[in-house]
């Protein structure tokens, strides 16, 4: 089984159970910004903690490899957890942050190798990368800021940029995002 076998799978699961999502991680720098390899599937996912057991379920019953009890107390202790497909992992992160929620309602969607997904929009999908701070995920952000120059709403990427800075009481987001835009 190759990745896009698992991508694939993964997305047809979570259409079919109506699950509220968006495909992160390096998936989605590919499909939003500069394509890149990678290894795993990235979900960010709306559902509360109580109802991880029956997601787990339901994923166990549609094929994917569940540690279940490592899944449930990944997901009680740090809000992600991983499932496979063949030799892949799917990584899931609950969504629990206002970025993400509202990441999630602005979901566009992005037919990707034959099955439509959820993804972010560009300006979500950078300032998810931003957040983390590390060298690959700003190579992603500044990638999506590179292949959406002139369609980005700027003003929404500032407006969060500070937001996200004063939560943190660290201007590193905002001072990120105004490189970015700048290069």
């Amino acid at each position: 089984m190759a990745l896009v076998d698992a991508y694939k799978k993964i997305v047809r699961f979570l259409n079919g159970g109506g699950y509220n999502y968006i495909i992160i991680g390096g998936i989605a720098a590919s499909a939003i910004g500069e394509p890149r390899i990678t290894a795993d599937v990235d979900v960010d996912i709306v559902i509360n903690k109580e109802d991880v057991p029956d997601f787990l379920s339901k994923a166990s019953m549609a094929g994917f490899d569940v540690p279940v009890k490592k899944c449930l107390k990944s997901a009680e202790q740090v809000g992600v957890f991983q499932i496979s497909s063949g030799d892949y992992h799917i990584d899931f992160i609950i969504a629990s942050t206002d970025l993400e929620a509202q990441a999630c309602k602005r979901h566009k969607s992005i037919k990707l190798h034959g099955v439509k997904a959820f993804f972010p929009t560009a300006e979500d999908l950078i300032l998810m990368k931003i957040i983390p701070g590390r060298e690959k995920d700003l190579l992603d952000a500044k990638g999506v800021v590179i292949r959406n120059e002139g369609k980005l709403d700027i003003r929404y990427l500032e407006i969060w940029a500070m937001k996200l800075s004063d939560e943190a009481e660290d201007m590193r987001i905002w001072q990120t995002l105004n490189k970015l835009l700048e290069d």
